[in-house]
């Protein structure tokens, strides 16, 4: 007789409520990475489209846009750096967009199609690390700005004691937030995309009478214009890459008897471009406005603010924290939960909001912004290119489009065994190329903190996330073409679509 966790296996998305009831505003969202049938499914392409618009109209993203102004380009070398790395970005991660409306569940649990039942561990790992870092950054960001405004408007104190409130008064309203779910985030999005965009027009206003759209009195970053260039555009294709482990926390509420592949991948695609790159103009705008650069994007902003746009700015900071905070946190969450399935969500995003909060004290305190949010951008590239590529070829070629949800949720009950298990849960074709490619990455690594062995071979210039891509994916498609996987697809249409009812 099968016993309770094999039956739960069996039947994806009876273990927890997934349906419409928990996903609404204000409600707890029950579902944690369990599969979601198609008949719960109630999201569309516009609440996808929002929630990546939205989730980008933030300070912490903002400082993208100043950073390779503080790299020593002007205002158009930094916005055409820009533009080029977020397209590159997007065309990159397109078939992560399409991952979740197959399998109902998030990208992380589906990447165990392509590197096995314990190898997702590897996918689950590194959005993990992302969602952290860029919360740790949506906390410091909008908590300096709150503190910072503050002092100007009311004189309040500017010391430790001060940051130290404003980061909580931050962390809670994101940590909040993020234990409501994808309910109460996509009906957020509603209000925040009008406001925040409206405060941010108001502040291309503001500080237009300084602009200045020349390079900056400072020499280039890595020595020369090109290896600085190229590196601003490397950050860029973070972005995007950023979102690839995560955008499946939406799509996989999209069901795709309503709605197409293009309109899912369109709607994606737009979202994270016009979020992140209105976001990277007005960094590269205001960056342009300051007489003088610091270490701190947000001292400055509040520093050459006119005394009108102080409030706005103040209310920014907050929104800012609904948006982009609130969507790592989340996506951390559902991350962790896929490592340690016996947690719910709501408790893995509380050990997660703390480990953010741990890991911006780290990266203020123990380092100056600027380097510590280039070195983190860099070196998760070079493992986060590698996996999205891997994973890209995987829907493309491996599996053609075609999973079994219900053997992706087998190792979250605790069953070994499937379709997707290959050797002990491990699928050496995939894993192998990943580490290769993620190591090759990290030996040509180049910035501020780190250099790696290897970081002149190309004369300078950062080549570390097209070395991690073309290494790990050209050996995976070898290991496919000398080691074929045999017997994985048969039958998937038929199960997947028992699954989906």
């Amino acid at each position: 007789m099968a016993n309770s966790a094999q039956r739960r296996a069996q039947t994806p998305g009876a273990a927890r409520d997934v349906g419409g009831k928990a996903d609404r505003f204000g409600r707890v969202e029950r579902a944690g990475v369990d599969f979601v049938p198609i008949a719960a499914r109630r999201s569309t392409p516009g609440n996808l489209f929002r929630v990546f618009v939205g989730g980008n109209l933030a300070l912490s993203v903002v400082i993208f846009g100043w950073l390779p102004i503080s790299f020593g380009l002007s205002f158009w070398q930094a916005v055409a750096s820009s533009a080029v790395g977020l397209v590159i970005g997007l065309g990159l991660m397109v078939p992560m967009t399409l991952l979740g409306t197959r399998t109902g569940t998030n990208n992380p649990v589906s990447s165990g199609a392509h590197f096995g039942m314990r190898g997702r561990l590897l996918g689950s790992t590194l959005t993990l690390l992302f969602a952290i870092a860029y919360a740790a950054i949506a906390v410091w960001t909008s908590g300096e700005a709150l503190v910072a405004g503050a002092h100007r408007l009311f004189g309040t104190a500017q010391n430790d004691t001060a940051f130290l409130i404003g980061y909580a008064i931050i962390a809670v309203e994101v940590v909040l937030i993020a234990l409501f779910g994808h309910g109460t985030i996509v009906a957020l999005q509603k209000v925040i995309i009008p406001v925040a965009g409206i405060l941010l027009c108001l502040g291309v206003l503001a500080y237009a009478p300084g602009f200045d759209p020349a390079a900056p009195a400072a020499d280039y970053l890595l020595g020369d214009f090109w290896p600085t260039w190229l590196f601003a555009v490397t950050i860029s294709i973070g972005g995007p890459l950023s979102y690839a482990p995560s955008v499946g926390d939406y799509t996989r509420r999209i069901s795709p008897r309503r709605f197409s592949d293009r309109q899912v991948a369109l709607a994606a695609s737009a979202g994270i471009f016009t979020g992140l790159f209105a976001t990277a103009v007005f960094g590269a705008f205001t960056a342009s406005t300051f007489p003088v650069l610091s270490e701190s994007y947000v001292a400055d902003l509040v520093a050459a603010a006119p005394t009108w746009y102080l409030v706005p700015l103040l209310v920014l900071a907050v929104f800012g924290g609904f948006g982009q905070g609130v969507i790592n946190i989340y996506a951390s969450g559902l991350d962790l939960e896929s490592i340690i399935p016996r947690l719910t969500r709501t408790q893995t995003t509380l050990i997660t909001s703390g480990i953010a909060v741990v890991v911006m004290y780290l990266g203020v305190i123990a380092a100056d912004a600027i380097s510590s949010i280039t070195a983190m951008t860099v070196v998760l590239n070079a493992f986060a290119g590698t996996w999205v590529v891997i994973n890209g070829i995987g829907f493309l070629v491996a599996r053609r489009g075609r999973y079994d949800p219900v053997a992706l949720q087998r190792f979250g009950f605790g069953l070994s065994g499937g379709r997707y298990w290959f050797s002990r849960g491990w699928n050496l074709r995939a894993v192998i190329p990943f580490l290769v490619g993620a190591s090759a990455g990290l030996l040509t690594v180049q910035n501020e903190l780190y250099a790696a062995p290897l970081a002149d071979v190309a004369g300078g210039v950062d080549i570390s996330l097209p070395v991690s891509m073309i290494v790990g994916g050209g050996l995976y498609l070898c290991a496919l073409r000398v080691w074929p996987e045999t017997g994985v697809d048969d039958d998937v249409p038929a199960l997947a679509e028992e699954a989906r009812r």
